[in-house]
Order: C-alpha cells, then sequence, then structure tokens
C-alpha cells in the first residue's frame, strides 16, 4: 500500500559546525528514491548501492526473483529455509503483528494484490467475493516460523513492503557509522534515521506549516493517506486496507508518526496506527511509550481543520 511522506529537512547546526559542509548522495531503490546527508565526509555511494540491492533481492514484491516472491510461490505445509536476514524481520513483524492486535499483518500479500496496492494492477476494484477469497489466505497467523524454517498452513503471500525500507533505512544508517561518518542522516521513500542533531517537518493537510521534529541519533516513519483516495461501492476510500476485514477503511487520520530508535518497528507501529484510528492509536502509544505525531484530519472538502495530537514528546 502507498506510504510516502513529504518531508522537510533543516538543519539545525551549533557555532562549530558551521563551518562544515554538507554532502549528499542520492538515488533510487525499493521503487523510490534515498537520500543521505552527511557533514563533512561524503558517504561511500557504491557501497550504499549495493547494499540496497542486497536487501531487495530479499524483500521486493516486484522482483520476481527476490526471496519473498520465490517463498510465496512455495506449496502450503512445506518447511523452507530462509536466510537469516528475511527471518529477523520476521520475527519483527510477527513482534508488532501481536502488539498491535493484528493492525499490522506482514501476511496480507493476497489482499494488497486483489485491491491492486502492490506489484499487481488491476483495472477494476474487486467484488466482496474475491476480497473473502484473498481475506481467507490474508494472515500471517496461517505460517510458522521456527527458526530460520517458514511454513504456510494456507496459500498467504508475504508482504513486507510497509517495513521493507524501514529495515533498509537501519541498515545503511549502520553502514554510515561503521564508515566512521560522525553526523549524517538516512532517509528512503520519507522514512528516516539520523545520527547527531537534525530537524525535519512532517507534512500537514492544506498548505499549512510542517511540524516540525529534532531528531537527535533516532529515526522517525511516517504513514498517510496523502489524497490518495479511490472509488469503491460509491465510497471514497485511501488506500488503507483493515486486516480483520480485508475492506478499505476511512482513517480519521492524515497521517500517523513514531520517533523511535528501530526505524523499522517505527516504520510497522505508523502502518498499524493509520489501519487502527486514532483512538486506538493513541492507546497503541501510550500502551508502548511510542513517541508518536498524529494529524488527525477533519475534511469537508478541501480539508477545513486538523488536530496534532503528540504523544511522549
Amino acid at each position: 500500500m502507498p506510504k510516502r511522506l513529504i518531508i522537510f529537512l533543516f538543519l539545525s547546526l551549533s557555532g562549530c559546525d558551521q563551518n562544515q559542509l554538507i554532502e549528499q548522495v542520492s538515488g533510487k531503490t525499493m521503487g523510490t528514491t534515498y537520500l543521505i546527508k552527511s557533514q563533512g565526509v561524503q558517504a561511500n555511494q557504491q557501497q550504499v548501492d549495493v547494499r540496497l540491492n542486497q536487501i531487495n533481492k530479499i524483500f521486493s514484491s516486484w522482483d520476481k526473483s527476490s526471496e519473498i516472491s520465490q517463498l510465496n510461490r512455495k506449496p502450503i505445509n512445506h518447511p523452507i529455509a530462509i536466510s537469516d536476514e528475511l527471518s529477523q524481520v520476521l520475527n519483527a513483524a510477527i513482534q508488532v503483528h501481536q502488539q498491535t492486535d493484528g493492525y499490522f499483518d506482514p501476511g496480507l500479500g493476497q489482499l494488497i494484490d486483489v485491491w491492486g496496492f502492490g506489484a499487481i494492477s488491476v483495472l477494476t476494484k474487486p467484488d466482496r467475493r474475491a476480497i473473502a477469497t484473498a481475506l481467507n489466505n490474508s494472515s500471517i497467523v496461517q505460517t510458522t516460523l521456527e527458526g530460520q524454517k517458514f511454513s504456510k498452513k494456507s496459500d498467504v503471500y508475504l508482504n513486507l513492503s510497509a517495513i521493507a525500507k524501514g529495515y533498509a533505512v537501519d541498515e545503511i544508517y549502520q553502514l554510515l557509522d561503521q564508515q566512521g561518518i560522525e553526523r549524517f542522516m538516512v532517509e528512503i521513500g520519507g522514512e528516516i534515521k539520523a545520527k547527531g542533531s537534525w530537524t525535519i517537518g512532517i507534512e500537514t493537510p492544506a498548505g499549512q506549516s510542517p511540524i516540525e521534529i529534532k531528531l537527535i541519533n533516532k529515526s522517525i516513519a511516517t504513514s498517510g493517506n496523502y489524497r490518495q483516495y479511490f472509488v469503491w461501492e460509491g465510497k471514497n476510500y485511501a488506500h488503507i486496507l483493515d486486516p480483520h476485514t480485508g475492506l478499505p477503511v476511512n482513517s480519521d487520520l492524515f497521517s500517523a508518526s513514531v520517533i523511535h530508535s528501530n526505524n523499522l518497528l517505527a516504520d510497522a507501529y505508523a502502518t498499524a496506527m493509520m489501519s487502527m484510528g486514532s483512538k486506538k492509536a493513541i492507546q497503541l502509544a501510550q500502551r508502548l511509550k511510542l513517541e508518536t505525531v498524529l494529524i488527525l484530519e477533519k475534511c469537508d472538502n478541501p480539508c477545513l481543520s486538523t488536530n496534532v495530537v503528540k504523544i511522549g514528546l
């Protein structure tokens, strides 16, 4: 499902930093773009691209030769050995699935495909029978993971698009840290992780001023609707699904942003919050002590008012 954040990047420089240039490298990856800003030392782009390509070959739902695409074609009740990386990310995804009461579900591949929200395009939206069929094969609870052995109890398709960029951000952050760069920022498709002090801005509706957030050795992930609507059964919906019903939801949230040391987890929590709506999102943030920014949208076309809820900030 689409997840795009318009990020506004600002620099907070202390007096001793102002004479150091900000270096920048950028490129394309995972169906989106990446940007790295670093102070004083330029990131090694060749190493970055190699690592991003490695990650893409594991998690891409668009690449039919990726590990996850091959796994989705495997028969049911047939344990398959998976890579250590895929096992680690799946374990984290399963943890968030449990913490969010299933509002984050990495097993929604069939539903995502039937709605045309992923690698497969559809000319017309599905009827309820097709949705019900896909829903019966769309849950991570219909799989088992023991160490690096994965098996499916039904024809579940894994789709980790909602957290793959977050994982990639964490990995590139670690790579740059190992290169000895003291102050840098990694952004992939709107998901950000910063070393040192950086200030970013979260987009708000109706052209209002962005919400400034200071990141100090932390990351931020945002999920939002961003006016990407479609018509189904005579009503407008955003590209957000309820994993419990398989149906689109009209969330009262314009966006959900989570600040966390781990961008993969921030990515997953933000995705779940958009699906569950503001009331449950606030409860989740309070229960897990997540630093969160929720932008509630009240729209009459055009949007007339916005309510910002900050938790733990």
